[in-house]
C-alpha cells in the first residue's frame, strides 16, 4: 500500500515538474512564429540548406528535430557525421553559425 502510495506521489510530482518546460516551449514556439511572420528570422528550412551548403556540413546527414531558443533567437541543428551526431547552432535571424557541439 505505502509503495504504490509512493509510486503514485512520484509520478504525480515528475509530471507537475514536467509541466512548466511544457509550458516553455509552446512560448517559444509562438515567439518563433510571430518572428517568422515579421520577417525577423530566416525560415528554417533555408536555414538547413544554407548549413548544408557549407563544409563540412554538405557530407552530412540532417536529423530533424531542430530545437529553437526563443530567449536568443538560436536554432540547435543535429546532423549525423558518419556515427556521431553533431549539433550546430544557427543565429535565426543571420543564418550564422554560433557554435558546433562536438
Amino acid at each position: 500500500m505505502i509503495r504504490t502510495l509512493t509510486l503514485a506521489l512520484t509520478i504525480a510530482l515528475l509530471a507537475a515538474a514536467g509541466t512548466p518546460a511544457l509550458a516553455r516551449g509552446d512560448r517559444d514556439q509562438n515567439n518563433l512564429r510571430e518572428a517568422a511572420a515579421q520577417g525577423q528570422v530566416i525560415p528554417l528550412n533555408r536555414l538547413v540548406a544554407e548549413v548544408q551548403s557549407r563544409a563540412p556540413y554538405s557530407d552530412m546527414t540532417y536529423l530533424g528535430g531542430p530545437q529553437f531558443d526563443a530567449g536568443r533567437m538560436i536554432y540547435a541543428l543535429k546532423f549525423m557525421d558518419g556515427s556521431q551526431v553533431v549539433i550546430v547552432y544557427v543565429d535565426a535571424r543571420t543564418g550564422r553559425i554560433v557554435g558546433r557541439k562536438p
